[in-house]
């Protein structure tokens, strides 16, 4: 168990938060901006945080950061951004994910950051939550960069969705941009998820090569889907907190 990690509600929502570092013996000082890392997860997956937790520790034991996990009652719904239909099973996507970034900005950041203005605040996600911290990266400028694992960028309309944000973007600061497929993911008789290597692939090349002041990388892990998910999400972390330029 890890002893740092607190479980909060925050309007109606569970949060895991779990603070490194964060003493000036670390190298903390008063210009230096902390990296916020916000990270969707599923409903009762304390023990998946606790995992990455563990690993960032391993990993990158004397980094300052904060990390916010929460959880979704609703999957399918809070992070689809848009209305779509079923692409396995019965259930399709609801499109709410603009309630969840409403309540991110007006109800978790304001509970979270105390000062806002000293953090460098990052989106994570796995699956369709790597959709969806993609999507509210392209949405707004609150955000320095966002981790995305085995994003669901197979998603219907979402290659259309980023060009245009590419296109309307115009952001000053440095931006980073942390993408990772499994090798396998692409290898599926589903014609609608069959696309997700092509699409991780395009999604790469529009928000990170076309794009100026983002540095950015593709990793492509060995397995498929639901290999590692703990290890990969830390993965993404881990790399934002080493390429970070506070």
């Amino acid at each position: 168990m890890i002893e740092e990690l607190t479980t909060v509600t925050i309007h109606n929502k569970t949060c895991h938060i779990y603070r490194n570092g964060g003493s000036s013996e670390n190298g903390v000082g008063e210009n230096r901006r902390l990296p916020v890392f916000y990270w969707g997860i599923g409903g009762e997956e304390r023990a998946s945080v606790e995992a990455v937790v563990s690993c960032l520790k391993g990993q990158v034991p004397d980094a300052d950061f904060l990390l916010v996990a929460y959880e979704s009652e609703n999957w399918n719904d809070d992070f689809s951004p848009w209305t779509a239909p079923a692409v396995f099973g019965k259930e399709g996507f609801g499109g709410k994910a603009n309630d969840t970034l409403k309540w991110l900005m007006e109800y978790c950041i304001p509970y979270i950051e105390a000062d806002a203005s000293k953090n460098a605040r990052f989106l994570v996600g796995y699956s369709l939550a790597g959709l969806f911290s993609l999507w509210v990266y392209c949405e707004c400028d609150d955000f320095a960069g966002a981790v995305s694992c085995s994003g669901s960028l197979w998603y219907e309309g979402w290659i259309d969705y980023v060009q245009k944000a590419v296109e309307m973007s115009g952001r000053d600061e440095k931006n980073y941009i942390y993408l990772s497929l499994g090798d396998k993911e692409e290898k599926t008789r589903n014609r609608r998820m069959s696309m997700v290597g092509s699409n991780t692939k395009k999604v790469y090349t529009m928000l990170c090569e076309n794009q100026k002041n983002v540095e950015g990388i593709l990793v492509w892990n060995q397995g498929g889907h639901f290999s590692e998910p703990d290890v990969r999400i830390a993965r993404g972390i881990d790399w934002i907190l080493r390429h970070f330029d506070v």
